[in-house]
């Protein structure tokens, strides 16, 4: 097993090890709503035994993440990230050839957990870069480029449930060379006995608070075409390209993170931004009209970006061995597919205002907390390169922060 003396560069090699990793493993969350359709249309599932099978696939990708977390720290992660390609590769490619409904579910399941264990090893693998910051950034960059020209490309290619299989399937053989770019754990720290076996109290407080938030955003996201339909007066076409665009904003995002960290801090740029998205989700909740919708959807989306590259930074810097950003990153998935169920059940149960209220309130004090455990965490709050030194981080937390 490599291991290198000091955190890694972003050389070109290490850079295409993260993209081929991380980045491909996540797509195949991005190609939920058109593997949906395709099981309806192609195995006769009903939308709702369709949108349960998504979800046990994220769920699997969460189960991948959780049960890879205690091998990551010293583990052998070029090695441990081809194992979950493989299994992504295996999941996908058999339900694709034998394409009957068991194999189908079993194989989008296993491929679910197979991505888990590689965006696991990816995330944990961010920790031991000079920049997590950086390196998270440029992963949220690139995948949601990547989504993009995807979902673009797929119509082209053949929207069929066998040939969208098969693009997941390539996708997890594409990234086996790239996996031996992922940095292990440095030498300095890993002569170094471990303090703390468990993770510390912040540790677990930022894991379940971002998870919440997390659960909060893909609900709103979730219910929002239904939203623009019934409420506000839009056709699904305007709907979709509405919620297209959000996507652009979460890019958008993405690329302001680094701005908003230089000029704000993390910790105040974290709930300025959660703040302003709180109030969007709220204006979509509460929409009556194509115009409040569309810009509540497309900003909500924008400061998600922005979440996402602030808070995965800060869980990488929080701990050397990358477990903290592993947790985070494992409940975090968790969120994302317990939303839609979620926001399905509660669209028809309560008003717009109460749900509005419901949603946004909590989001505020969610923000609060991670202000909170931002400033406690002893993490820089603008960023920059780090070293090694005798616990972890230099000046830094370890497990036990």
């Amino acid at each position: 097993m490599s291991r290198t003396s000091s955190l890694t560069a972003l050389t070109p090699k290490v850079v295409t090890g993260f993209l081929g990793t991380w980045v491909l493993a996540l797509l195949a969350a991005n190609l939920v709503p058109v593997l949906i359709g395709a099981l309806v249309a192609d195995l006769g599932m009903s939308v709702g035994a369709a949108s349960t099978l998504a979800t046990a696939m994220s769920l699997g990708t969460a189960t991948g993440i959780f049960a890879t977390n205690k091998f990551v720290a010293h583990g052998d992660r070029p090695r441990i990230a081809r194992v979950g390609l493989v299994v992504m590769a295996l999941g996908f490619g058999a339900g694709a050839v034998i394409l009957a409904e068991p194999a189908v579910v079993i194989g989008v399941v296993l491929g679910g957990i197979g991505a888990g264990v590689v965006v696991a090893t990816a995330t944990a693998a961010s920790a031991a870069t000079r920049d997590p910051d950086k390196t998270v950034n440029t992963v949220m960059i690139v995948n949601r480029l990547a989504a993009a020209a995807l979902l673009a490309i797929v119509p082209f290619l053949g929207s069929d449930l066998r040939n969208i299989l098969m693009i997941l399937a390539a996708l997890g053989l594409a990234g086996l060379l790239a996996a031996g770019g992922l940095p292990n754990l440095p030498i300095e720290a890993a002569q170094k006995p471990a303090t703390e076996r468990r993770f510390g109290s912040k540790a677990v407080i930022l894991a379940v608070v971002f998870g919440v938030w997390s659960m909060t955003e893909d609900l709103v996201y979730a219910i929002s075409g239904v939203i623009g339909m019934e409420s506000a007066g839009m056709s699904l076409d305007s709907v979709s390209f509405v919620i297209s665009l959000s996507v652009v904003g979460g890019l958008l995002g993405a690329l302001a993170s680094p701005l908003a960290l230089k000029l704000l801090g993390r910790s105040v740029a974290v709930v300025a931004i959660i703040t302003i998205g709180s109030l969007c989700k709220y204006a979509v909740l509460t929409a009556g009209s194509a115009a409040v919708l569309s810009v509540g959807i497309v900003l909500a989306g924008t400061m998600y970006g922005a979440v996402l590259a602030l808070v995965f930074g800060l869980a990488a810097r929080m701990d050397l061995s990358g477990r903290v950003g592993t947790l985070v990153m494992g409940v975090y998935i968790v969120g994302v597919a317990l939303g839609p169920v979620i926001g399905g059940n509660l669209i028809g149960l309560i008003s717009a205002q109460a749900l509005g209220l419901a949603i946004g309130i909590p989001s505020l004090v969610l923000g609060a907390l991670l202000f909170w455990i931002s400033r406690r965490s002893g993490v820089s709050e603008r960023g920059g390169e780090l070293a090694v030194a005798a616990e972890g981080r230099e000046g830094q937390p370890t497990l036990a922060g």
